[in-house]
């Protein structure tokens, strides 16, 4: 079941919004208080309402539960005590250009003690809050993004088997990615168990997943329709978060290479299983895309 939740955030939300971000970590005395713990209980499909200065800016979908991670990107420290050690949890902007002040929140929601807003209908000093079913429609209905229902599939996307072509984008609570199932078909080509791209292991289809080469936010309409230049297939055992956020990268010559810090041995253990490896699908279609993701791992390093 699809659960909402209020994110206030500060003058850091601007970065995090684009990085697809959400992270927190116990207070300078090691405490966890309510409102930053919640971020363990938020899990994939949940839907996020972004305030930050006065107004509701966005709403996002989550696409990963938490997992620890060291401060990132975008988080600076607010007390010069507080750890580096907190959780992380990542979710897709579904739309961000949105201005509802809290007043006309306050209209259309609980306010309390438990609520993102006091009895007064004015922001809590709080990171993360919890919002009824009803709160979360209203708001929805509000930002014109209405559901059907509360358990409506309308809401995240089309099954599979719905592919009709045209615009790749279509407006359902938010940009849904109509070309995402026939993508993946394209890349499997009919195999129940097919070779990752950059491990190089065999794996079951179902541990596939069709990856962008270069982020999807970043392709044109065009880049997204040509199916042989934009995607691969990188295994959801570590190959596709660590491509993804940039500790890989495949260099001119289709070898994997180094990207970003590893924060930590595990991780860096990760990356160099990889490193040296073949990637096998940079070909003259694919090459462009790599250099536009290495390209942005640089830049974000």
């Amino acid at each position: 079941m699809v659960e909402y939740w209020w994110a206030s955030q500060n003058a850091n939300y601007p970065k995090v919004i684009e990085l697809g971000t959400l992270w927190t970590c116990p207070r300078e005395n090691g405490s966890v208080d309510s409102s930053r713990g919640m971020i363990k209980s938020l899990k994939p499909g949940d839907i996020v309402f972004h305030h930050y200065k006065s107004y509701l800016r966005a709403v996002s979908r989550v696409t990963e539960s938490w997992v620890p991670w060291v401060r990132p990107e975008g988080y600076p420290k607010v007390y010069m005590k507080e750890g580096d050690d907190g959780w992380l949890v990542t979710v897709d902007p579904i739309r961000t250009d949105f201005m509802l002040h809290y007043e006309r929140v306050a209209e259309l929601i609980r306010i309390g003690a438990e609520a993102p807003l006091n009895i007064l209908g004015r922001p809590q000093q709080k990171y993360l809050s919890a919002l009824s079913e009803e709160d979360g429609l209203a708001l929805l209905t509000e930002l014109d993004l209405p559901a059907s229902g509360p358990n409506t599939q309308g809401l995240f996307g089309r099954p599979d088997e719905y592919w009709g072509g045209g615009e790749t984008n279509e407006m359902s609570l938010g940009e849904v990615r109509r070309e995402q199932s026939d993508l993946r078909r394209h890349l499997l080509q009919g195999r129940t168990v097919a070779p990752c791209s950059l491990c190089g292991e065999a794996r079951p289809s179902r541990l596939l997943i069709a990856g962008h080469i270069k982020p999807r936010s970043k392709c044109t309409e065009g880049e997204r329709k040509d199916f042989r230049s934009v995607a691969m297939l990188v295994c959801s055992l570590g190959c596709d978060a660590l491509f993804g956020w940039g500790y890989i990268i495949v260099d001119p010559t289709g070898r994997v290479c180094p990207g970003i810090r590893a924060e930590t041995k595990e991780v860096q253990a990760a990356v160099d299983l990889l490193v040296g490896k073949s990637c096998t699908v940079h070909n003259e279609h694919t090459a462009p895309n790599f250099a536009a993701h290495a390209d942005l791992t640089a830049v974000h390093s």
